[in-house]
């Protein structure tokens, strides 16, 4: 293990305290030797086999040659909770929880926006259902808050809700304010040694406009987290590793001061009808943590579209 420096264990916090809780952080980061995965954009519905595929998918997570510690389900479990009636809606979260409970790994999640329930049901908004919004979200997967942290063998994993509900019943990429102060709270509560990995369903920061659309392209907040910047700006001094994305069902990974922005491509490929621009496969992403070091692979399980 490389010892700190003088200026990590200033920067950790004042005082002798601080410096050993750091020293101690840094030792547990050392010590680590752990994967997990990284699961996304599993749009499970009862058409196209998409049950049977993410069956599939976990059966493949199953059969990895190490058992994963825990998943990062990055959003959009089904297809979909925001423009159907509710019984449909409940549908396809069961389908979700059954396939789920089978997977047999502690999950961590962030929503994303197809989760979302009433923006438009039968051409009106279900603005009166208390399950309104991400309030279904909640109670499916069984949280009381959209977004959280948990922390595993020295590393701290934080999962983000970057799904906002426009006044027009639409959705957008962004962190609200209140989510920010909590962020704020937590990374001051943080040793800057601490390794971090975050979770997003919008992503922070992607290519895809400028590959897809043009490279002079502007992306809007339907693609991107539109406070993305503020979010970069915030964890900049922390010892980021990765921020795993969602969204756009393509592999992708942009480094930018040695943060890792990872889009972990789509259990369902595009949307169950093959991969994604013809060359991004259905698949999840095996992560491993060995120290302070995190390296990824991303492992398309074989699944072959329904015409």
């Amino acid at each position: 293990m490389k010892p700190l420096t003088r200026r990590q264990i200033i920067a950790a916090g004042a005082g002798a305290m601080g410096a050993t809780f750091s020293l101690a952080e840094a030792s547990a980061a050392a010590r680590a030797s752990f994967t997990f995965v990284h699961i996304t954009d599993t749009h499970i519905q009862p058409e196209l086999g998409a049950a049977e595929g993410v069956r599939k998918a976990f059966q493949a997570v199953k059969a990895l040659p190490h058992k994963p510690a825990f998943g990062l389900v990055g959003g959009d479990l089904v297809m979909d909770a925001a423009f159907v009636t509710r019984s449909r809606a409940d549908l396809v979260y069961l389908l979700w929880r059954q396939e789920a409970e089978m997977l047999g790994l502690p999950l961590y999640y962030s929503i994303g926006n197809h989760d979302l329930y009433g923006l438009s049901v039968n051409g009106k908004a279900a603005t009166d259902d208390p399950d309104y919004g991400k309030a279904l979200w909640r109670k499916r997967i069984g949280v009381d808050q959209s977004y959280g942290k948990f922390d595993h063998q020295g590393w701290r994993f934080v999962t983000l809700d970057s799904v906002g509900i426009t006044p027009q019943n639409s959705w957008e990429g962004t962190l609200s304010d209140s989510q920010l102060q909590w962020l704020d709270q937590l990374l001051r509560d943080t040793p800057i040694t601490t390794p971090m990995v975050f979770l997003t369903h919008f992503p922070i920061f992607s290519a895809i406009t400028q590959y897809t659309e043009g490279t002079t392209a502007k992306p809007s907040a339907g693609t991107l987290v539109k406070n993305g910047k503020q979010f970069r700006e915030m964890v900049e001094k922390h010892n980021v590793k990765a921020v795993f994305q969602g969204h756009t069902h393509v592999v992708e990974e942009i480094d930018y001061l040695g943060v890792r922005y990872i889009t972990g491509g789509a259990v369902c490929g595009d949307w169950w009808k093959g991969p994604r621009f013809g060359v991004h496969p259905e698949g999840f992403s095996v992560v491993t943590v060995k120290g302070d070091d995190l390296s990824w692979r991303y492992v398309p399980y074989g699944w072959h579209a329904r015409t």
